[in-house]
């Protein structure tokens, strides 16, 4: 026990913090809860304190009741428990972990440790599981980043926890002088994920940085820009809109001067760039979006020669070694080409023939390039193998295309096809394009009913609004017996339309659990009694979704045993609006697990979910990653490559290694074995039975099963509910409420992206 200032008695207590009930954003008053249960509260300002959780805490305080939350201990201050030695141990050096952190603490001092790490590192091998190949890793990582220990040390004062520690250190370990240079601009850090403009803030108010210096009012406008272009996927905004999120974020008012007086120097350095009257843009959005403009206007006069003279001859002999006959929009697509176009967007909805008009197109142009002069490319793994598939010319992941020509100005092929390019936004847009040369013909397929890439832009709405190239748009739905729904029922929800649903077909299958007069049962019970119906149509709707998926469970398996990785990982998918509550994405995927995956081996327990050998998995960040070729692998080498892994990758985990504590995931549309620590896991993987629509984008699955309840209405639309039953190759399931459902189809997505394109070119309309 202690006293504070004013002489009352202050209580000590300890613990790991579990979770957060309760915070206010402006008082910074939180209600949280230890492992032990114990719950505490109080005013914590240092930072967000759901950082903090997983993290041992001391606190200091008194106890005292709550009226709803009971006993509590509220307290005065609340630190981090262990020095920063103890975090540079566990989180930094590999092959050290907590026990024997504590283990090493207990019985040296810091400087001692230090000593012996730097000279004696052979002491080591006296304690109980040390051998000398651990050692040698110990060892090895010590000495690669003691010299970044003082960074923790320094940044351990303003609440920056362990795991963000770890990034700072690997994010800046070649930066000479680094403590000086963040106390000199510690928005810095924002380039950290996990760091925002709100975090190196607080810092840099620490380090009594002006509230209202220039410095600090450019790191806000050009955080923001960013962050809000990112996270609406708009690539310009509007200045008022601009300058009140500026207010929020700096607490400002009335301040529109110093905004104004920052922004002009801004613009003048092409930090940021006006893309029309009173919009911005941030200058790699901008220089992106000018640059594809650019692209097409220099292909736009540009054709190559007539590849068949008697077009309407060829056709009929292409339709005999095709076996079947093209429509009259399919045959525009190979007429577009034939004419000496360069460029092509080939778009159409679900189910109107894109593959096919694809390779009647390439087969066209193989009349004058080589086969393996042609690729068909996309943005995932599976996407390209699909479109391979259906075209029957070779196929390339982007990024995969982008490491095999790095050292290339530009990619050697002379017909390059990009298919699902409705996922690919302005930035990546950009980096494919500056590397297709002037003469290679460059065909667009996309579908812009779906939902719009992930990042900001949107390029393919964008070049059909502007028709930036020659444009071919299918429209004519092709199915092969009226027993066969998907695409009908899709478009027709496209279109704003309830579609026949609750028809017998082979290949679509609407499950009803709702309860009878839904809204007349709403209007009479009071909202606690109401709460209790809702819970129980959602556990019906989980329970039937489970019943389901029981099917698949031992062809998954069999796939597995055959060694058919990609069949196994697109058999079956659930996907749902959300990611929280009963219906949500965290509490499927855990439900799944249970049925999908029997393993008894060691499974490795993160905050949210256990990862088990055989469990499928997606990674939900782009990073570069250790990782091997599957030959590599098999081979047991001891090299390894840096790949670029990005989100929305489907692996299947092929082995948990608890000596080098990492977990080994496959990705066999990649040709990859990636490499992931234990401590990274929550941050990079998830559990993948279930998925959000966002995370399905360009996927196709044999079957998928789409639960629909009143409980996501806020997500419910269109596009939404389009794009996800379009993710179903065989079998759709829609279980849930029919009512829910009817709404879904009448709301009509109208969100609009603000793009620099749009920006620019409407100026002249």
């Amino acid at each position: 026990m202690s006293e504070n200032n004013q002489g009352e008695k202050l209580f000590n207590l300890s613990g790991v913090l579990k979770k957060v009930l309760y915070k206010n954003e402006e008082t910074k008053y939180i209600i949280a809860v230890l492992e032990n249960n114990q719950k505490i509260c109080g005013n914590y300002f240092d930072t967000d304190i759901e950082k903090l959780v997983g993290e041992e805490i001391v606190l200091k305080g008194d106890w005292t009741t709550h009226k709803k939350y009971g006993v509590q201990f509220q307290f005065q201050t609340l630190e981090l428990r262990e020095a920063e030695i103890f975090f540079f141990l566990t989180k930094i050096v590999k092959g050290i972990g907590k026990k024997f952190a504590h283990e090493l603490l207990e019985k040296y001092d810091e400087e001692k440790l230090v000593e012996i790490l730097n000279e004696k590192p052979e002491e080591l091998l006296n304690f109980k599981g040390i051998k000398e190949k651990k050692l040698d890793k110990i060892v090895s990582s010590w000495n690669k980043f003691k010299h970044l220990r003082e960074l923790g040390a320094f940044l351990s004062k303003f609440g920056v926890t362990s795991n963000l520690i770890n990034k700072i250190y690997s994010h800046f370990s070649e930066v000479d002088n680094l403590i000086d240079k963040i106390k000199k601009n510690p928005y810095m850090l924002i380039n950290i994920k996990g760091i925002g403009f709100k975090r190196a803030d607080e810092i840099a108010k620490a380090l009594g940085i002006d509230p209202k210096s220039e410095f600090r009012i450019n790191a806000c406008i050009n955080y923001t820009l960013r962050e809000f272009c990112d996270n609406n996927g708009n690539s310009s905004i509007d200045k008022f809109h601009l300058y009140k999120l500026l207010d929020e974020a700096l607490r400002f008012e009335n301040e529109e001067i110093l905004y104004e007086n920052s922004i002009t120097k801004m613009l003048s350095e092409e930090e940021i760039f006006q893309t029309k009257q009173n919009r911005f843009s941030p200058s790699m959005l901008y220089y992106a979006e000018r640059r594809i403009l650019d692209f097409f206007e220099r292909r736009k006069d540009e054709k190559n020669k007539k590849i068949i003279g008697n077009f309407e001859e060829y056709i009929v002999k292409k339709e005999q070694t095709l076996g079947f006959q093209l429509s009259s929009e399919q045959k525009r697509a190979v007429e577009i080409i034939n004419e000496g176009n360069k460029t092509l967007f080939l778009i159409g909805y679900a189910g109107t023939g894109k593959s096919t008009s694809s390779r009647a197109v390439l087969e066209l142009l193989e009349e004058v390039v080589s086969y393996d002069d042609i690729i068909t490319i996309a943005l995932s793994g599976i996407a390209s193998q699909r479109i391979s598939d259906t075209t029957g010319y070779n196929s390339s992941t982007i990024q995969s295309l982008f490491v095999k020509y790095e050292d290339k100005e530009f990619f050697p092929h002379k017909v390059i096809l990009l298919d699902e390019a409705s996922m690919v936004n302005s930035v990546m847009f950009y980096n494919l394009i500056k590397k297709i040369s002037d003469d290679t013909v460059f065909i667009i397929v996309g579908d812009d009913g779906q939902l719009p890439a992930i990042g900001a832009g949107n390029i393919l709405a964008d070049a059909i609004k502007y028709e930036l190239a020659a444009i071919c748009k299918l429209t004519k739905i092709y199915r092969q017996s009226e027993n066969q729904a998907i695409a009908v029922i899709a478009n027709d929800i496209r279109q704003g339309n309830i579609p026949e649903y609750n028809k017998e077909y082979e290949d679509f299958n609407f499950v009803n659990v709702s309860i009878n007069n839904y809204y007349a049962v709403k209007n009479s019970l009071k909202q606690t009694e109401f709460s209790s119906v809702r819970a129980q149509i959602s556990e019906n709707i989980l329970n039937t979704i489970l019943n389901i998926s029981i099917q698949y469970i031992q062809k998954y398996y069999d796939y597995i045993k055959a060694k058919d990785i990609s069949k196994a990982l697109t058999l079956f998918q659930v996907i749902t609006p959300m990611k929280a509550g009963v219906l949500g994405v965290e509490n499927i995927n855990m439900q799944l697990q249970t049925l999908f995956n029997h393993t008894k081996g060691k499974g490795y327990k993160t905050k949210l979910y256990e990862f088990k050998m055989s469990d499928k998995v997606i990674h939900i960040k782009n990073e570069n990653m250790k990782a091997q070729t599957m030959q590599m692998y098999k081979t047991n080498s001891t090299e390894y490559l840096e790949k670029r892994v990005f989100n929305g990758q489907l692996g299947l985990i092929i082995k948990l290694d608890f000596e080098e504590n990492r977990c080994i995931v496959l990705y066999p549309n990649d040709d990859m074995v990636v490499f992931y620590d234990f401590d990274d896991l929550s941050s990079l993987l998830s559990l993948a039975y279930c998925l959000t629509i966002h995370k399905t984008q360009g996927m196709e699955y044999e079957n998928a099963l789409i639960p629909m309840s009143f409980s996501h209405y806020i997500m419910h639309n269109t596009k939404l509910l389009y794009t996800a039953i379009t993710r179903a190759k065989s079998m759709c399931f829609i279980v849930g409420e029919e009512d829910a459902f009817k709404s879904a189809c009448k709301r009509i997505e109208t969100t609009r992206r603000e793009s620099v394109i749009n920006d620019l070119l409407s100026k002249n309309i």
